[in-house]
């Protein structure tokens, strides 16, 4: 784009002389006689006097232009009058005495270029301050206009502008070459990535075909040993059907032993019967040779008949059909086979065995061996300090005990105690003064340290404090179940009530009074303990232990109703057991799920069991303490109280302080379904007033706003906990 085109004729840049042969005032005499040079001022054409007829720095002086704005706010000469005072007398005052400012008016020449340079930049359309190529191509033709005319400059602003125009090119040089670069960077990177994921997916893949292949193994080896038991039933078995056999065969041997004997005996009865008979008859008959031949002759054929019916007694006595003997031979051979199979796997089970009872004897005699060394050690060295013990007196209890501890040898041990008590962080329960001092008999001071002057430091620990606030949260559950309104007493209130009731002196009331308050503050770190100081110096709401209390409660019932949906055998599955919570706990993530499930399977040592008595999670020891299963889900409480506190700070954004309107309109979006009565609860606690002069609670600071939330029994509508 050029001065000459088309565009630039909506605005041209105002001449500074004429576009006769350019010169300047030290011109030397050979310019004498040509024009003198001209400038243009709106319609008017103004002539300058010839060069040879100006002196120098007395007729023209250089940079009039060049130095404008730098010396715009400079003070031009100042014009002198004279002024006639009241007493009748002349002054000389100057312009500055009058008031009047001396401040040389911007060139005419200056704001045409400026208006110029305007035009421009609107007519390209790039009136947004911003970097631009026609931004810059308006101002460098502006720059090169302003080069051509101001003779004096053009070296050096030609010098400049080369320089800015040649690191321009080196510049967009230098992107033009680092632009393939920075393609092929993102190419490799998203490369690099494909391969990543294709790696991972492929290792998934393995791990996956590698469980399932697992899992077909052992089932196949519980196939087998399902396999191996049927066959020892079944040889068992034919071992007993063939001692019965066999008893069968001997009884029928017998019997047919004693047939034999019995035939005999009848055959010897009949031949003395026929002897007698036929003795008788040759004494009757006549002819006695021939009867005795004919008697002859029949006792050989009775004998051979005989005979050979004893043979085939004996011979054909046992003989069964074809047909039968078949089937059992048949059925003989499989059993062999199966017999031979079966030993064939008990000599491997066997040798399995021998390997087992080595391998056993091998541990038991390590372990005798390990057992001797233990022993030793425990004679030779001293005994091993408990060291959770150290929890009850570290700020931050078993939890930040557990972190400090965690991998640690005695040695570390005792390097971390000795820190930890040169930081003050020591719980100290021998520490203290002997006396308390009373905080006086004042309104603001709770009724249960009402007093003056001392009162003796139990130094209560921390079993005798849980023990006794548990004691209090029994108490004062049933005291405010007696009450008909429904409203529960104030716990500063009934701790006062408490102890009157259980020690009727004033002066053990005060006593233990200012001990508990004492022992809380020193064990606040303890959640059950710390709840119980928060309701206790109203910073938390009590309501906050009874709607965990309700929690637990709701998911024993909602447990045992699925039990006996079942059967009622006090226990559940795994899976039962999960599906329950996870109906129960509703939205809870899987692995908040899983981590809740594995807490139960510790606690009720089921690990290699898929079956829970669940009714053992929900005991609890003599100082209210549950194990780690309900202290999750009570964390799991908490969480979804403070998801809607979270919800709650989000409607709000940035207004700062809150009003009562404010919060409402913050509660009414993050819980769509919540009614009147819970806005103004939630609001009442907030604002720390009652329901009935809450609308008229000043604003408060959204901090604090959002930190008695936090505190306060917020559950959003239609939760189940």
């Amino acid at each position: 784009m050029t001065m000459s085109e088309g565009k630039f004729a909506l605005a041209r840049l105002p001449p500074i002389s004429g576009r006769s042969p350019a010169f300047s005032p030290r011109s030397n005499s050979r310019f004498e006689g040509a024009p003198g040079a001209t400038y243009k001022l709106g319609d008017t054409v103004h002539q300058l006097p010839a060069p040879h007829a100006l002196r120098p720095f007395v007729d023209t002086k250089a940079g009039e232009i060049d130095t404008w704005p730098a010396h715009a706010s400079g003070h031009s000469v100042p014009a002198s009058s004279l002024m006639l005072t009241k007493n009748k007398s002349l002054v000389l005052v100057n312009d500055e005495a009058m008031g009047k400012p001396r401040i040389i008016p911007k060139p005419r020449f200056l704001d045409q270029l400026e208006i110029y340079l305007k035009k421009e930049i609107r007519a390209l359309g790039v009136t947004e301050v911003e970097p631009n190529e026609l931004r810059l191509q308006a101002h460098r033709e502006v720059f090169e206009y302003l080069i051509e005319d101001f003779k004096t400059y053009k070296p050096v602003l030609s010098a400049i502008k080369n320089e800015y125009e040649m690191m321009l090119a080196y510049q967009r040089q230098q992107i033009r070459e680092l632009e393939p670069l920075k393609q092929m960077l993102v190419t490799v990177s998203e490369q690099c990535d494909q391969k990543i994921i294709a790696i991972r997916e492929e290792e998934k893949q393995e791990l996956k075909d590698m469980r399932l292949e697992n899992k077909s193994l052992q089932n196949h080896i519980q196939t087998l040993n399902n396999e191996k038991k049927d066959l020892q039933t079944q040889v068992k078995k034919l071992q007993e059907d063939l001692e019965e056999q066999y008893l069968h065969y001997r009884d029928e041997c017998d019997a047919r032993k004693l047939l034999i004997s019995d035939l005999n005996d009848m055959r010897y009865q009949q031949e003395d019967y026929l002897l007698s008979k036929q003795k008788q008859e040759e004494e009757d008959e006549g002819d006695p040779k021939t009867l005795k031949i004919a008697l002859k002759k029949a006792r050989e054929d009775e004998k051979a008949a005989s005979k050979r019916l004893n043979e085939m007694i004996a011979n054909y006595g046992d003989v069964i059909p074809r047909r039968d003997f078949e089937g059992m031979e048949k059925k003989y051979n499989e059993l062999l086979a199966k017999v031979e199979v079966m030993n064939g796997d008990f000599a491997t089970l066997k040798q399995e065995h021998d390997t087992l009872l080595e391998v056993h004897k091998q541990v038991v005699k390590q372990r005798d061996e390990f057992y001797t060394e233990s022993e030793t050690l425990k004679r030779s060295s001293t005994p091993r300090p408990d060291w959770e013990k150290c929890a009850d007196f570290v700020k931050g209890g078993i939890g930040r005990w557990k972190e400090l501890s965690d991998g640690k040898r005695s040695n570390e041990l005792v390097d971390i105690l000795l820190s930890e008590m040169a930081s003050g962080e020591i719980v100290d329960n021998s520490s203290g003064a002997e006396y308390f001092e009373g905080q006086g008999t004042g309104p603001s001071i709770p009724k249960y340290l009402r007093c003056e002057g001392q009162v003796r430091n139990r130094r209560l620990g921390k079993r005798d404090t849980s023990l006794l606030i548990k004691d209090i949260w029994r108490e004062k559950i049933a005291n405010d179940a007696e009450k008909s309104d429904g409203e529960r007493e104030s716990l500063s209130e009934f701790l006062y009530t408490y102890l009157k009731r259980r020690f009727g002196l004033e002066q053990m009331i005060m006593e233990w009074g200012y001990n508990l308050h004492d022992a809380c503050q020193r064990y606040s770190h303890d959640d059950h303990i710390g709840l119980f100081w928060g309701a206790l110096s109203e910073e938390i709401d009590e309501e906050i232990y009874h709607s965990q209390l309700k929690c637990v409660q709701k998911l024993l019932t909602h447990l045992t109703n699925q039990d006996m949906a079942q059967g009622n055998k006090n226990k559940l599955s795994r899976d039962d057991f999960k599906e329950g919570l996870r109906t129960f706990l509703s939205g809870i993530e899987e692995d908040y799920l899983n981590k809740l499930v594995k807490a139960a399977e510790q606690e009720l040592e089921a690990k290699d069991s898929n079956e829970f008595e669940y009714k053992n999670l929900f005991m609890e020891d003599d100082e209210g303490r549950t194990g780690q299963f309900l202290d999750d889900v009570r964390k799991f409480h908490t969480q979804e109280r403070m998801k809607f506190v979270e919800e709650i700070k989000t409607q709000l954004s940035d207004i700062n302080p809150v009003s009562v309107n404010d919060l409402k309109r913050a509660i009414t979006l993050a819980d769509m379904d919540i009614n009147k009565e819970k806005i103004e609860k939630y609001m009442s606690w907030a604002f720390k007033t009652t329901k009935d002069k809450v609308y008229d609670s000043e604003p408060v600071e959204q901090s604090t706003i959002i930190q008695r939330l936090q505190h306060g029994n917020l559950l959003k509508t239609g939760w189940k906990i």
